[in-house]
């Protein structure tokens, strides 16, 4: 397969497969990572679930991530208490972009890039979203939309990972100078502007690899490395960044209508500082929730669309 979106083609084997009688399955014993990858409530692209449900297979989550879950964990922890106490700054953006893409692109699996490079892409749009549609267009709005993993270390001259923790604290900042801004007020869906909600072609990284490691175990390496090269700011800015998925889901539920956004968030206080005890697993949910999020945003485009051409 080419650098072509291989969601692409995955999407294209996913409706193949409607016309395809499926294999008699155990009914007593079904398959876990079945039911999350044929599960129809959930808003996330059924090729998307095929993804992630196939990350979720590799061996390494079985055999390799419970002990990287553990050590990174510590080592986070470790790094933390030593930054606060040392008196010298222990920090390097440029190491963490280097490092980071280095290790992406030997270690992380295809469905694990796939899903990281989306999760950038979806929350700039979740953003837009938000800022063009409560502001008429007085907020600006933000460019972050990485498409292959050298473009997570170098997004015009500035580390991705850093960068789009700043673009959803400087929307709600905005937000809240604003004048006129309206994140209250229910909208009809053809007064709302989807136009942001486009995913580009993903470029993804296959050659050379020494491993391809799960999603899960990525993200906990990642969440180290973030550790050992933030500032110790910029690190609690980073953490406490998933706290404003209350925020940002809130007001895409009061302009849409769309209620259930508000049970997708898993840390519900936003002006909560502090850590659950597991920054790589809340950066994992973190992702989830905007997936959800964004497949609810798609339907909703979907239906406006629909009523538009009946009309």
């Amino acid at each position: 397969m080419s650098n072509a979106s291989a969601l692409e083609a995955t999407h294209a084997s996913a409706e193949i497969s409607h016309d395809v009688q499926r294999p008699a399955r155990d009914r007593s014993d079904p398959a876990l990572l079945d039911a999350v990858e044929r599960d129809p409530v959930s808003a996330i692209d059924p090729a998307v679930r095929a993804v992630i449900a196939r990350d979720m297979r590799r061996w390494t989550r079985r055999y390799i991530f419970p002990t990287v879950r553990v050590l990174t964990t510590l080592f986070i922890y470790a790094i933390i208490m030593l930054k606060r106490i040392l008196p010298m700054r222990l920090e390097s953006m440029a190491a963490l972009s280097s490092w980071t893409c280095w290790f992406s692109r030997r270690f992380a699996g295809p469905e694990a890039q796939q899903v990281m490079l989306r999760h950038f892409i979806i929350e700039t749009q979740l953003v837009n979203f938000v800022a063009r549609n409560a502001s008429r267009g007085c907020v600006p709005e933000v460019d972050l939309l990485p498409t292959q993993i050298e473009e997570l270390g170098d997004w015009h001259g500035q580390n991705a990972v850093a960068l789009h923790d700043a673009n959803v604290m400087n929307l709600f900042i905005d937000l809240g100078e604003t004048e006129g801004v309206d994140v209250d007020t229910r909208r009809p869906a053809n007064q709302l502007d989807f136009s942001m909600l486009e995913m580009p072609e993903l470029r993804i990284h296959t050659e050379g690899q020494w491993v391809r490691f799960d999603l899960p175990t990525v993200l906990y390496v990642s969440a180290a490395l973030i550790a050992l090269f933030f500032s110790d700011r910029t690190i609690e800015r980073a953490v406490n960044s998933f706290q404003l998925d209350e925020s940002l889901l809130a007001a895409i539920a009061n302009m849409t209508g769309e209620e259930s956004l508000r049970a997708l968030t898993p840390v519900k206080f936003t002006h909560w500082v502090g850590t659950t005890g597991d920054p790589a697993r809340d950066l994992h949910w973190h992702i989830l929730v905007h997936e959800e999020a964004y497949g609810r945003l798609l339907r909703l485009k979907a239906r406006a669309a629909q009523r538009s051409i009946a009309a």
